[in-house]
């Protein structure tokens, strides 16, 4: 009888584990989690930056945001089959064009 269901070989570390659910997710593991950095990190420095001082740099927020994401996808890609070429081009190219937001955003009060 077979089994339904095979449980993740642990005895070689957590990067099989890792690899496992990168590959049995329908590669959605990693950009998922690229996209949670991302927007934990945005939407958590935009709040609480309008908390404390009246309003927000969104631009700011959008470099801040997208550059730990890429050091998290470049972490990623230490190692092969985490992270998918597709995947992080397209991190390197957000990240390149919210630098190009913030370079080109003027706002009133830098006038």
């Amino acid at each position: 009888m077979g089994y339904l269901y095979d449980l993740p070989n642990a005895t070689s570390g957590i990067d099989a584990i890792l690899l496992q659910m990168s590959s049995g997710s329908f590669g959605f593991f990693v950009p998922l989690i690229l996209f949670f950095i991302f927007c934990v990190v945005f939407i958590g420095g935009v709040t609480r930056q309008k908390t404390r001082v009246g309003t927000s740099d969104y631009s700011v927020w959008a470099v801040i945001a997208s550059m730990s994401t890429l050091l998290v996808a470049l972490t990623f890609s230490i190692s092969a089959g985490y992270i998918n070429l597709t995947t992080l081009v397209l991190v390197v190219t957000l990240t390149i064009g919210s630098g190009i937001w913030f370079f080109l955003d003027r706002k009133a009060s830098e006038l």
